[in-house]
């Protein structure tokens, strides 16, 4: 496989990751305004509901992120070859 075709793949892989970070982060936010829509107003009610939701989505966001970071930094080292 050709130095460009692995680039271009590692690419196309980091693009995904970072709509799945995009995705979660969305998906959470989602959330928050859809409790309020519900009519949960209470602090520790709405956190309750919403802890889990945000801790699962900031959990994948931050990974979906690391990979994409560690997949740059190969996609950098085999350009420099």
């Amino acid at each position: 496989m050709g130095k460009e075709k692995k680039v271009r793949i590692l690419f196309l892989i980091r693009i995904a990751l970072w709509i799945t970070a995009a995705a979660a982060t969305f998906y959470w936010i989602y959330w928050s305004f859809k409790l309020y829509a519900m009519g949960i107003y209470d602090v520790y009610e709405y956190s309750g509901y919403l802890r889990p939701i945000f801790g699962r989505g900031m959990l994948i966001a931050f990974v979906s992120l690391c990979i994409s970071l560690i997949l740059r930094s190969i996609s950098d080292r085999i350009k420099a070859k």
